[in-house]
């Protein structure tokens, strides 16, 4: 059995993860979903000095300058979270051949606090997504890799303390297909089908 090291923890599984690919701007939107983050909690916690010493203006103008802050900066942290919501930081296949429709792999994106999300999907789920920052939709698990889908999880879930969860269906992921793909995303990428540029 071997020892492999998955977002800062240890684990013991007898599958190899292997990553086949990395998304270039993961250190930028990691950095950007932080920062907005930030300046939504900054601005949270400023409102009360909105309400306190004195001045001569209105409590009422003073509500709607509170409102305004908080409304600009938690529309900006949603488009953000929105958007990069789909971006994937890696991608790890769970074998060392050629990757089919049925290839096991690990998706890993960021949560809303910008920490990683693991979800496991196989290439025959990925479909091509008309929404925008966005490259696949996923669709359900088809019934003959169903039970492949459970025993995979059981396996690469050992001794874990973020669990890796099956991607559900309607979930949308983005890679960078631009300026060409290593030949090991190539083969996701015929696997999977066209995807949307």
């Amino acid at each position: 059995m071997l020892r492999h090291v998955a977002y800062g923890q240890r684990f013991q599984t007898t599958l190899q993860p292997r990553v086949v690919y990395e998304g270039g701007l993961t250190k930028a939107a990691r950095v950007m979903k932080l920062a907005s983050i930030a300046s939504f909690v900054g601005a949270s916690a400023a409102v009360p000095f909105f309400f306190t010493g004195d001045s001569t203006v209105p409590s009422a103008a003073r509500t709607i300058l509170a409102l305004t802050t908080l409304g600009m900066t938690g529309s900006s942290t949603g488009i953000v979270t929105w958007a990069l919501r789909p971006y994937i930081t890696s991608i790890s296949v769970l074998n060392n051949e050629e990757i089919t429709p049925q290839t096991p792999m690990l998706v890993q994106t960021m949560n809303v606090w910008a920490q990683p999300k693991v979800r496991l999907v196989f290439p025959v789920q990925l479909k091509p997504a008309t929404q925008p920052l966005s490259s696949w939709v996923v669709s359900e698990v088809p019934l003959e890799i169903s039970d492949k889908a459970d025993k995979v999880l059981q396996e690469v879930n050992k001794g874990r303390k973020k669990l890796v969860t099956m991607a559900k269906q309607g979930d949308l992921f983005y890679a960078h297909m631009e300026g060409g793909v290593g030949p090991e995303m190539e083969q996701i990428v015929r696997a999977a089908g066209p995807t949307q540029a």
